[in-house]
């Protein structure tokens, strides 16, 4: 065996692009096809050529080479060498196998090699089960055969004990700690022959890796598929932009559908509002629902409902049912009572009225917001009407008397009944001629109707109702009233 740095005619210390122009150089002189005279030999040469260059060129094997240089081209240890083990070393250049099919193949001669290892180390494991990968042919599978094979022997670690390699022999230890010192320096060299009986193996696997045809044709395998996995990654991509293309399309056309019903919506509801414009005026009470009691209108029914059960409401209630109680038990008295007496007790009773009117507006005036303290104003005006009218059409009585009762001092009417208190059993009352008294008061129902829309309704507290909802209520004149107490007091004078 000839040393590659003799084959490529370069020094052993020299770099890379020496030895790469150097090969080149030989490669062109060595080339069968320049030799046609001398195709056999050119071939041998050429191929010793070849593989003088990868092992320079790679600078792991290069490392390997050097350091074990003699003991490559001697073609293993020296004689004196006691180890039986397969000498690899033969085994790191191309010339030990002829192509790579038949019996001197790459397949066949790397194949007995590690089919040698595993059997030196099959006396040494314990497990006779244990049983190493092989190398295999040129047709055997990545994944089952060449894949497990190279993963197992690249992270190779025998298990020979390499006891031939020790130093000093422990029958020679004097006593207890002499015979552990000498187990101790064996022991370091057997580490040592182990650590470098691995070496060796897994420098054949990386060196027997490179050139395997089938390690080739998995790299060519794996950049398809990553070829063909970045087209798929790519036509994934275009199918998306495709899709997000269509929905932001269909999301276009769905916003344009949208805006347009979204416009006729606001032209119905400009039509519907047009049209409603007009009887708005006209029907404000019957739009929204409304409480009578409390005067108060609401959005929604549920929102009259929830009010219906309110506290607030429910006093409201039980206030306006004992008014009107206390205003037919006044219409309804007896005409046997005196026309004075009636007529301070409606005035007192319409008073007390105002009063409970006032109170309510009060209260209802802290609860309520500045909207509702207006209509509270409203409410207060139409109950002065209400109570005007019923100072007028109690007893239906003339103004002018009307008038001149309530004028009348209560002192001078305290003084005439003690006067009278004062008269003697028997003496005789003069009682004033039928024409002087006042009229007697009509206590049977009277119906009542609207100056406004000319409604008629059987009772003064419908007809209350009525005004206190629409809002009908009008101020009546009282000028001649005055006038009249003037003449009658004038004529009383």
């Amino acid at each position: 065996m000839k040393c590659h740095y003799e084959l490529l005619e370069v020094a052993r210390d020299a770099d890379d692009d020496v030895i790469k122009k150097s090969y080149r150089k030989l490669a062109l002189k060595w080339h069968p096809d320049k030799n046609p005279d001398n195709i056999e030999e050119t071939t041998k040469y050429f191929a010793l050529l070849q593989n003088a260059y990868e092992v320079l060129s790679d600078p792991h094997e290069r490392a390997f080479y050097d350091k074990h240089r003699e003991n490559i081209l001697k073609g293993g240890f020296e004689e004196d060498y006691k180890d039986e083990a397969l000498d690899l070393f033969q085994y790191f250049s191309s010339s030990c196998y002829r192509g790579f099919t038949g019996d001197k193949g790459f397949y066949s001669v790397y194949g007995h090699v590690f089919e040698v290892l595993s059997n030196e180390d099959y006396d040494f494991v314990d497990d006779p089960a244990v049983r190493y990968p092989q190398f295999g042919q040129a047709d055997s599978d990545y994944d089952t055969v060449v894949g497990p094979f190279y993963g197992f022997w690249t992270s190779f670690n025998t298990a020979r004990s390499f006891v031939w390699l020790d130093k000093y022999d422990v029958r020679d230890g004097e006593n207890r700690a002499h015979v552990r010192a000498i187990e101790a320096e064996n022991k370091k060299y057997r580490d040592a022959g182990k650590a470098e009986r691995n070496d060796q193996i897994r420098e054949l696997v990386r060196f027997i890796r490179k050139r395997d045809p089938r390690i080739k044709a998995y790299r060519e395998l794996l950049e398809l598929r990553q070829i063909e996995a970045k087209k798929k990654q790519e036509e994934h991509r275009l199918k998306q932009i495709q899709k997000n293309k269509e929905r932001m399309q269909a999301f276009e056309e769905d916003e344009a559908a949208k805006a347009a019903h979204r416009a006729q919506l606001e032209e119905i509801m400009a039509d519907l509002e047009g049209s409603s414009c007009n009887s708005d005026s006209e029907n404000d009470g019957e739009l929204l629902p409304h409480c009578v009691v409390c005067n108060k209108s609401f959005k929604t029914e549920n929102a009259l409902t929830n009010h219906m059960t309110s506290k607030q409401h429910k006093k409201q209630l039980q206030e306006l049912k004992k008014h009107m109680k206390e205003e037919d038990a006044a219409l309804f008295e007896t005409a046997s009572a005196e026309p004075e007496a009636k007529t301070e007790k409606a005035s007192e009773q319409s008073k007390k009225s105002k009063r409970r009117a006032k109170k309510k507006n009060r209260a209802w005036d802290d609860n309520s917001d500045e909207s509702e303290k207006e209509e509270v104003k409203q409410d207060e005006k139409v109950e002065e009407v209400q109570s005007e009218l019923a100072n007028l059409d109690l007893g239906e009585a003339k103004p002018e008397e009307t008038e001149v009762v309530e004028d009348e001092n209560p002192k001078e009417k305290t003084k005439k009944r003690r006067r009278a208190a004062k008269k003697p059993a028997g003496a005789v009352v003069e009682v004033p001629p039928p024409d002087d008294l006042e009229p007697e008061i009509d206590t049977q129902p009277k119906t009542a109707s609207c100056d406004k829309c000319k409604e008629f309704f059987e009772s003064r507290s419908r007809l209350f109702a009525h005004l206190k909802e629409t809002g009908h209520a009008t101020l009546i004149d009282s000028a001649p009233m005055t006038n009249g107490k003037k003449q009658k007091k004038g004529k009383r004078k």
